[in-house]
């Protein structure tokens, strides 16, 4: 790779960061207390990251590898040991897939049959498509078949496929779940792993379809058309090195939907109702679909950055706890005007500084601490969350010794809250100590919020849930302490109205970032629990996740 030079300005304020850093640490601790991590010290890494000179972090680009040199020359000053053998560095190959804006779709009936009129639909107003297969035909054509839900939930005793044979057939399916609703299937209005796109797109696949069209609605997709068809007009990335079997992949509007299922004779709301039953079983549409695509490929370095602290003692033998938070953002858009940085410090430098203060904090425990430390600074989240199912796909170290990880994502910058919460802890044993750690520091507990958005599944945590390994993001409450106890609210709803993914994510005159220290006593708090238990924790017995069978109730020695 080639070596990417900091410029003065860069090299001035990172060495000036760094000497800010060291003083912080010196004189603040004794022996056996060290130094506390302050809102100034979290500042100073959001304020550098955050800076025009990193260019919002966009994947292989110069400011990513800013980042990545900023946070591996942290992990050495702090002297933290190199996690991938010699290296702080974890590379890898991402490809960057550029969708054919000229792309077609085209419905097909069967001869001499007549049917109602066929849509002709309109790339980006009526659908989306793309192909990550680097062999993509010019042309691919299969039969159409409504899936329903596409789900199989063992656990759940459901199954949308009923042994039906999929093989080489396009699918027409609905985003979310069945009993999306108060009362409902599965979790009613909190969206589970079945319920996301992803999921469609890898069961799709699984069953050998040709292609997946995903039917789009606000509620289901817990957002709008426009940011669909944003995000999927553009580049996007994905792992090279997983097979890849669809012909295409993509959307189409609740409108074309039904449009589509029309054509074939039925109504989409009588097969949408028949889908929200267990006795559903795929259903052919009489239909042909024909896509004619042209994407274009590119390969792209990418990098993973971490560093670990080793327990000490018979009881930190193959234990380790990994803090994880993504470096990366959306990079700059030249086509605006004015400010063209998406900065991202809220999205995702808050998180970052966490990481890296608590990486500094232990580093003053070194040969102290009951269990191994792990800190992970990932890329590829706004990607699809690529850096860290890279990382937790390839970790040095077993995934059974483990014993949970800890995601740091968009964290508190309006100050502290009188309760926490922690996405995904409902999944495993983790929720137990979550909420153990929050009351032994006087927080309260508070079951997950907004859950019908499925944050769990939209974060780094994932790709180490999906690995085996039980994983939370940990979140601030609702309750602002201080006399404006609705403060933390108000200013969490203006984020994301005003600032979350737009050049205006900067730092901000007005932050509390003692917000941000409350999520790390927590964590820390976390750490000594998990130090503390006799057993792997563990994913519950509903959970759509499970640590390996043959480890599965491997207790720690």
């Amino acid at each position: 790779m080639a070596v990417v030079r900091l410029f003065p300005g860069a090299v001035l304020r990172t060495s000036i960061l760094f000497l800010v850093l060291i003083l912080l640490f010196s004189g603040c601790g004794t022996e056996n207390t060290p130094g506390e991590i302050t809102p100034e010290e979290l500042l100073s890494h959001i304020r550098l990251l955050s800076d025009d000179i990193y260019e919002g972090r966009a994947v292989g680009s110069r400011g990513s590898q800013l980042a990545v040199n900023y946070q591996e020359n942290y992990f050495k000053q702090f002297d933290l040991e190199p996690f991938f053998g010699g290296s702080y560095r974890q590379e890898f190959v991402l490809a960057g897939l550029q969708p054919d804006l000229k792309a077609t779709m085209e419905l097909i009936l069967p001869q001499n049959v007549h049917k109602l009129e066929l849509p002709q639909p309109v790339l980006l107003d009526d659908f989306v498509i793309k192909s990550e297969r680097q062999d993509c035909p010019p042309e691919a054509e299969a039969e159409l078949v409504y899936g329903g839900y596409l789900i199989q939930a063992a656990e759940r005793k459901w199954d949308d496929i009923k042994g039906v044979d999929l093989k080489g057939k396009a699918l027409l399916v609905e985003i979310n779940e069945p009993g999306n609703y108060p009362g409902g299937l599965f979790d009613g209005e909190d969206m589970t792993y079945y319920g996301r796109w992803t999921y469609k797109l890898e069961k799709a696949a699984e069953l050998g379809a040709a292609g997946v069209l995903i039917i789009h609605n606000d509620k289901g997709a817990t957002y709008g058309w426009s940011v669909v068809r944003n995000s999927w007009a553009k580049e996007s990335f994905f792992l090279p090195e997983k097979i890849r079997t669809l012909y295409f992949e993509g959307w189409v509007t609740e409108a074309l939907g039904s449009k589509i299922v029309a054509a074939s004779g039925l109504d989409l709301n009588q097969l949408r109702a028949q889908a929200e039953t267990p006795d559903f079983k795929p259903r052919p549409l009489g239909l042909k679909i024909k896509i004619k695509q042209q994407p274009a490929f590119r390969e792209v370095k990418a990098e993973n950055v971490a560093g670990w602290l080793p327990g000490s003692g018979p009881q930190a033998k193959d234990r380790y706890v990994i803090f994880s938070a993504h470096y990366d953002h959306l990079g700059r858009d030249e086509n605006l005007t004015g400010d063209q940085i998406y900065n991202g410090a809220v999205d995702n430098c808050s998180a970052t500084a966490c990481l890296l203060a608590l990486a500094g904090y232990y580093s003053q425990l070194k040969g102290k601490l009951p269990v191994s430390l792990v800190f992970a600074c990932v890329t590829a989240e706004e990607q699809g969350l690529l850096g860290s199912d890279y990382f937790a796909s390839h970790l040095p170290v077993k995934n059974y010794s483990v014993l949970a990880n800890i995601n740091f994502e968009v964290t508190n910058v309006w100050g502290e809250t009188e309760d926490v919460y922690a996405i995904g802890a409902k999944y495993s044993d983790l929720d137990d100590i979550c909420r153990q750690a929050a009351e032994n520091l006087g927080y309260q507990y508070v079951p997950e919020q907004r859950r019908s958005y499925g944050f769990f599944f939209r974060s780094d945590q994932l790709s180490f849930a999906r690995h085996g390994i039980p994983a939370v993001w940990l979140h601030e409450g609702l309750i602002s302490r201080g006399k404006d106890k609705s403060l933390i609210v108000r200013k969490s709803e203006e984020y994301q109205k005003k600032y979350y993914h737009q050049v205006t994510d900067e730092v901000q005159p007005d932050w509390d970032l003692s917000g941000a220290v409350e999520i790390i006593r927590w964590a820390r708090e976390m750490v000594e629990l998990l130090a503390t238990g006799n057993s792997l924790p563990a994913f519950k017995p509903d959970s759509p996740f499970q640590r390996p069978e043959d480890q599965g109730s491997k207790t720690q020695d």
